[in-house]
């Protein structure tokens, strides 16, 4: 936005642009319809409220995106809930390259999820689950490819180890 711009006009030109892109993105990680049309609504009120940060933004739909996610975020922990807790979600996560001699049910990967850290969690959700590219969950993050790509392998790397731990605990 420039200075001279009505705020006004930008953010509503921003809502028209972004809005399904946000909503659409929301949905990937909640299946809760309503939520994510609020946190959509949030992050323009927001907007409204404080039309100075789009000064700052160099890439708005990144900012947009990122504020998205961190309400959903806040909103979950204000919850003491986590995405991964999500039954509907977890139903569709593809996990089978982490065994192949069974695959677990939906209540173990949700229960081996919540012995992961959250950002480790996150990272095998976006990619696993919905496909995102590293590049994606890097930018996502606002961390390195590198980093990305580390942190999935680490965190795949945990989830087989407590899945492993699991297994061998059914099996006595």
């Amino acid at each position: 936005m420039k200075n001279n711009e009505n705020p006004m006009e930008v953010i509503e030109d921003l809502y028209n642009t972004h809005y399904r892109y946000m909503l659409n993105f929301l949905l990937r990680l909640t299946p809760d319809r309503q939520l994510a049309e609020d946190i959509v609504q949030e992050v323009f009120s927001n907007l409204l409220t404080h039309p100075e940060t789009m000064l700052k933004v160099r890439n708005i739909q990144s900012f947009l995106i990122t504020s998205a996610r961190n309400r959903l975020i806040d909103h979950y922990r204000k919850k003491k809930r986590s995405l991964i807790q999500d039954g509907q979600m977890m139903e569709r996560l593809l996990i089978d390259q982490y065994s192949a001699n069974r695959i677990p049910e939906r209540k173990e990967i949700q229960e081996i999820l919540l012995k992961l850290p959250r950002e480790y969690s996150f990272v095998l959700i976006a990619r696993d689950y919905y496909g995102y590219s590293y590049q994606e969950i890097a930018d996502l993050l606002g961390i390195s490819l590198e980093n990305a790509k580390t942190r999935i392998f680490r965190a795949r790397k945990s989830f087989l180890k407590h899945f492993r731990e699991a297994d061998k605990d059914d099996r006595f």
